[in-house]
């Protein structure tokens, strides 16, 4: 038998099916970052993360058949009604991030922009950048959250669907919540052939972009976070198709930042929009022996991000192209891991929280989650709330 690529401990990340097989001399890329500072075994990592999650699975991918957050609780904002649902197998919502960043001012409880199940995406510009020319008018991006059996297990074992057990789960153990370190949550953003022109073919004939059709509406995966408990502050990764159809401004340092994947392709300095770098030869193995879709061939990591701040101070970003940009978040403004730092619950009978979605104002985008020309995170931003450790989705729980 082949050597599998997977330790007995991690198989616990995956929800069904075997572990793949890796060719009998590739390195064990299951192993654990060492250290935050490691940017080439943080991306090593974020594959591993990334092959597992794609892998088919009883005619899904992996991370589907995980547990989406509306089904950890239904009462959840931004979670679709019953109504809505009827008929459906897959529950398809809005972004509360971009009903926050917006400022909407309807209750980002409310299941949808405009009653429909997705938010429109971002047809003029968002901070002076513009969208891509293709996009139509009536534009349109759907989003799904999926939690894998550890933090699944984790969440409702300890009473944490809830604002309010949340609190009585914090005071009990140290004024915080902390997950258990296999813990992963996957945030998939979709979009329909409706919303570009020129746009993409269902299934796409180029295997340039993995498309599915979703409650009988076909749709292509254009943005993907994962995030992993496997380090104190968690792993950060961001991957995006290579298409000039849905994700043109993909690397652009204008926008979000340019694109780094020291283990996953061959260039080992950043690279910026309109630049195709190819697989580095242990991807390329990997992907041939995973039995994955070709079409996550043309999919490539963003960045994977471990740290607030380099060795010399200076922010670390980190965001899509597609997901921040319809989101509406301004350019320069995007990193995953100083926005959910402050998810934190301050106790106050309402819901969502008051802070949810990032900072507040006066308070950092971009490093450390602080006020400006900080050395170091300064959250919670009010005084004895307790930590969410990282995940808005606790944030988004209703309060009993």
């Amino acid at each position: 038998m082949n050597k599998r690529v997977l330790t007995a401990a991690l198989l616990t990340v995956v929800s069904s099916g075997s572990a793949w097989a890796a060719p009998p001399a590739q390195e064990d890329i299951s192993a654990r970052p060492a250290t935050a500072a490691d940017s080439s075994a943080a991306a090593r990592y974020a594959w591993f993360l990334f092959l597992e999650a794609m892998r088919p699975a009883n005619g899904s991918l992996t991370f589907e058949t995980w547990t989406e957050q509306c089904q950890l609780n239904p009462g959840l904002a931004g979670c679709p009604s019953a109504t809505a649902l009827a008929g459906k197998k897959r529950i398809l919502h809005a972004s509360p991030l971009a009903r926050k960043v917006r400022g909407a001012t309807t209750s980002v409880a409310n299941a949808s922009d405009n009653g429909i199940e997705c938010n429109a995406m971002s047809t003029s510009p968002v901070g002076g950048y513009p969208p891509p020319k293709n996009v139509t008018p009536q534009a349109q991006f759907c989003e799904e959250v999926y939690v894998n059996p550890p933090e699944a297990g984790f969440v409702k074992t300890n009473g944490l669907t809830t604002l309010t057990g949340q609190q009585t789960y914090a005071k009990a153990n140290g004024g915080a919540i902390t997950f258990p370190w296999d813990a992963i949550e996957v945030k998939a953003d979709w979009v329909p052939t409706s919303s570009f022109n020129p746009t993409f073919a269902c299934p796409d004939p180029t295997n340039s972009l993995y498309t599915e059709t979703i409650n009988g509406t076909c749709y292509a995966l254009v943005g993907l976070h994962i995030s992993s408990k496997v380090l104190p502050d968690w792993l950060w990764a961001t991957f995006e198709p290579a298409s000039s159809i849905t994700n043109p401004n993909r690397c652009d340092p204008k926008l979000y930042d340019t694109c780094f994947d020291p283990w996953g392709t061959t260039s080992s300095v950043p690279y910026g929009k309109g630049q195709k770098v190819p697989q580095s030869p242990q991807l390329k193995q990997l992907m041939a022996s995973a039995g994955l879709n070709p079409a996550f061939n043309n999919y490539y990591l963003t960045g994977a991000q471990t740290l607030f701040v380099t060795s010399s101070g200076a922010p670390i970003p980190l965001g899509s192209s597609f997901v921040e940009f319809n989101a509406g978040v301004p350019p320069g403004q995007a990193s995953c891991i100083t926005c959910h730092k402050y998810a934190y619950y301050d106790g106050k009978p309402q819901s969502p929280e008051n802070n949810f979605g990032g900072p507040p104002n006066g308070w950092q985008s971009v490093g450390y989650a602080c006020t400006n020309n900080s050395k170091g995170n300064c959250t919670p931003v009010t005084p004895n709330s307790i930590s969410q450790d990282f995940s808005w989705m606790l944030g988004l729980m209703p309060v009993k």
